[in-house]
């Protein structure tokens, strides 16, 4: 696992959970602004799992492979779930929901890199 991906993937979603946090401290929904940044986070943890998924494919082996697949395809779905969360309730408490989400990619991504024996 590339460690430009994980800077990349961490810092995104840490600039996530600024702004989801800012959002609840601010009493308001998410806003446009919030949300792209999820998607940016969503996109690039797609991007960092399909790459780690290519690296397993061409015959890298992390220590622990049945953990890296599963971190790999559920990494993939904490945003996705957390910005459809932030949606169905506009509360000053989605902002919050995308905040955790976001923090959960960047441990997850921290995780990978781990079990990648860096």
């Amino acid at each position: 696992m590339s460690l430009v991906v994980v800077w990349v993937v961490v810092a995104i979603s840490l600039v996530t959970v600024l702004l989801g946090l800012l959002a609840s401290a601010r009493n308001r929904a998410p806003g446009q602004v919030e949300l792209a940044a999820a998607l940016l986070t969503g996109v690039a943890t797609i991007v960092q799992s399909l790459l780690a998924g290519f690296r397993l494919a061409g015959g890298a082996h992390p220590t622990e492979l049945a953990t890296t697949v599963g971190y790999l395809v559920g990494i993939a779905f904490v945003m996705p779930v957390g910005v459809a969360w932030a949606l169905a309730e506009r509360t000053r408490w989605s902002g919050a929901v995308l905040a955790v989400a976001a923090f959960t990619v960047a441990v997850m991504t921290a995780r990978l890199r781990m079990l990648w024996g860096a």
